[in-house]
């Protein structure tokens, strides 16, 4: 779908309320073109979470967690087998 917008005497593109709210990267062609691409952000405390060698790590924790359901555990028979208690 193509729409035709014009820029307003402030500088500004109205989207419409659908878009509120949303982030989008602004890449600017040679031609003067403009491209507006969706995108999220990522919180900068965060963005060790998407590094390709932790995202591995967690894909192999998930499966780990999918093969192995969480159990009751006996804590006497814990206690003994790993020498803790009295």
């Amino acid at each position: 779908m193509q729409t035709i917008k014009t820029v307003g005497k402030s500088g500004q593109i109205s989207l419409g309320r659908a878009m509120a709210g949303m982030n989008f990267i602004m890449q600017e062609l040679p031609g003067g073109d403009l491209i507006l691409k969706r995108t999220g952000l990522v919180p900068e405390t965060e963005r060790w979470l998407h590094q390709p060698d932790m995202k591995e790590k967690l894909a192999h924790a998930d499966h780990w967690m999918r093969d192995n359901p969480a159990c009751e555990t006996d804590l006497d028979q814990f206690d003994a087998t790993h020498g803790i208690g009295a």
